[in-house]
C-alpha cells in the first residue's frame, strides 16, 4: 500500500471498530504524533518502524477506557478453530510514551540476565490475550518475507509475562529475543480486531453473532 492508502486503511478500521459499537459514546481523537516525532524516535532508538504502524501512530488515537488502556476482542482463528480472544492496544499521546514501553520491556534484562541489545527488534504495541503478556513488533522479520500462511515468517510477537527463563525459551543464536508468534503484521491485527474479519464465518459455522456486547459478556465466563 502507499502512504495514502496506508493512512486510508487506518481511519477506515477505526471507523469500522466503532460501527461495530466499540467505545459506546466515546469519540476518537487526531493523533497528536507528527512524521518529525516519529523520525526523532527511529534516530534515537536507531530502528526503522513499519509503515503502517506511522499511518497508525499519526492517524487517530482510540478513547481510553477507565483502566486507561484499550481493551478489544475480536474473533481470530487458532489452530482451524475460531473464537474470541482478547488484546490491549498502545495508543500513545506521544512518542516518549512509546520509548517508556520500551523501557520498561527492558527492565525484564537484568531479571532474566539477558545479553545487552537482545530486545532493540521489539516494539512493544499492547498485550496479547488482554493481560497474558507484551505484544510487540519484531522488527528483524522482513516485511516484504511475512507469509500468513507460514508463522515463522509473522512479524507480531508476544512474551507470557509468567514466563521467567526468557534466555531459554525466547532467546536465538543471533542474540535477539523472539516472542510467541501471534499474528503476521499490523495490517492483520487491524482486520481482524478493527474491521472484524472473521466475525461473518464465525456467525455462519457457530450460528453466533458477535456483538459488542456478546464480547462484553465472555469476560464474564
Amino acid at each position: 500500500m502507499t502512504p495514502l492508502e496506508e493512512r486510508n486503511f487506518v481511519i477506515s478500521a477505526c471507523q469500522k471498530l466503532q460501527e461495530r459499537g466499540w467505545f459506546p459514546g466515546k469519540e476518537f481523537v487526531s493523533s497528536s504524533i507528527t512524521e518529525q516525532d516519529i523520525a526523532t524516535f527511529e534516530q534515537e532508538h536507531q530502528v526503522k518502524l513499519p509503515s503502517l504502524y506511522r499511518a497508525f501512530l499519526t492517524s487517530f488515537r482510540l478513547p481510553q477506557n477507565i483502566r486507561n488502556d484499550n481493551f478489544l476482542c475480536s474473533i481470530i482463528e487458532d489452530k482451524g478453530d475460531l473464537g474470541p480472544l482478547w488484546l490491549a492496544i498502545d495508543c500513545p499521546q506521544s512518542m516518549n510514551e512509546v520509548s517508556k514501553n520500551i523501557e520498561i520491556l527492558q527492565e525484564i534484562r537484568d531479571f532474566c540476565e539477558l545479553p545487552e541489545d537482545c530486545f532493540r527488534n521489539l516494539i512493544p504495541i499492547g498485550d496479547w490475550g488482554g493481560g497474558w503478556g507484551p505484544l510487540c513488533i519484531d522488527l528483524s522479520i522482513p516485511e516484504e518475507e511475512i507469509d500468513e500462511n507460514d508463522p515463522l515468517t509473522w512479524s507480531l510477537v508476544w512474551f507470557d509475562h509468567e514466563e521467567f527463563d526468557w534466555n531459554e525459551e525466547y532467546l536465538s543464536e543471533d542474540g535477539l529475543l523472539h516472542g510467541s508468534k501471534a499474528l503476521p503484521d499490523l495490517k492483520k491485527l487491524l482486520e481482524l480486531y478493527f474491521y472484524g474479519a472473521l466475525e461473518e464465518r464465525f456467525e455462519q459455522e457457530e450460528g453466533i453473532k458477535p456483538t459488542y456486547e456478546w464480547y462484553q459478556d465472555t469476560l464474564k465466563r
